[in-house]
């Protein structure tokens, strides 16, 4: 069920259509025209069955029915006359927006950095969206151990029966959807990990790897303490920004994965300081 509701965020990225236009639609399943419904409600904060009806060209009868399907994954909350977006709804909507942006790259970057990993090995995914790829990846494969503190990653792999997940941190970030915080401080110390992969909000030469929130940072760092082999994975577009706080200086990054599309004088500058760059 939850990974119907996050299959929804990939349908409601483009602007809504024309009602002329909708009207002429035809579903080809139940799901895509509640994901339709979930977005117009996210767009709206609260909506009726009766508009919802006129945007989704139906009868208010089957809207009644998607919003009791919506309601029973915890997308939406039924309330008089309609429904408005419950916590999770617009949880993933923040979280799936950010999925969508560089997409193409995060999948070249992902299909790249996973060919480090063998089987037998403990692997940290952090919450980025590029390391979400990752787990797409090899949740087919057997004999890993991943620790991650993504709540999608986590998801992702659940249903992986011969890859062991590990989940750390202890409070919810909800923009980041993410698990940070001193929950498992004490076992965090005590992990050796084979390869750490590492998203970012900034990258620059003299920065590193760089995030907004200090505690998500906090957990980084100590994940990059942890990991024998620290991989940065990360888009063209976060290039030149320098966020709050530095988790890995260029001396502690060993290899990063990106496009050539990332500015050739940060690449260059990382490279004599030692950091193995891959362009895919």
């Amino acid at each position: 069920m939850i990974a119907l509701g996050l299959s929804f965020l990939f349908r409601i990225q483009q602007p809504y259509p024309p009602l002329y236009a909708m009207e002429l639609q035809r579903w080809e399943t139940p799901e895509e025209r509640r994901g339709q419904i979930l977005g117009y409600i996210l767009a709206h904060n609260r909506s009726s069955v009766a508009d919802l009806s006129q945007h989704v060209a139906t009868s208010e009868v089957t809207v009644r029915k998607d919003l009791d399907a919506l309601e029973a994954q915890g997308l939406v909350l039924r309330v008089h006359g309609g429904a408005v977006a419950s916590g999770r709804g617009r949880l993933e909507q923040t979280f799936g927006s950010r999925e969508q942006e560089q997409i193409d790259e995060k999948r070249r970057i992902a299909a790249a950095a996973t060919q480090l990993i063998r089987a037998g090995q403990t692997v940290f995914l952090d919450a980025s969206t590029t390391c979400l790829q990752i787990a797409r990846l090899i949740k087919g494969r057997s004999g890993l151990t991943v620790v991650t503190n993504g709540l999608y990653t986590a998801l992702e792999l659940s249903f992986s029966e011969q890859i062991r997940t590990l989940v750390v941190g202890g409070m919810v970030r909800a923009q980041s959807s993410s698990l940070v915080g001193s929950l498992s401080l004490d076992l965090i110390e005590r992990l050796q990990l084979d390869i750490g992969f590492f998203g970012a909000r900034g990258i620059s030469a003299r920065a590193g790897l760089t995030e907004t929130d200090t505690e998500e940072a906090q957990l980084k760092m100590r994940m990059v303490r942890a990991s024998l082999l620290v991989v940065g994975v990360a888009d063209s577009s976060k290039f030149g920004r320098v966020s709050l706080t530095s988790f890995a200086l260029p001396g502690e990054i060993d290899r990063l994965f990106t496009t050539d599309a990332a500015p050739a004088p940060i690449l260059a500058e990382l490279r004599e300081r030692g950091v193995e760059v891959t362009l895919v």
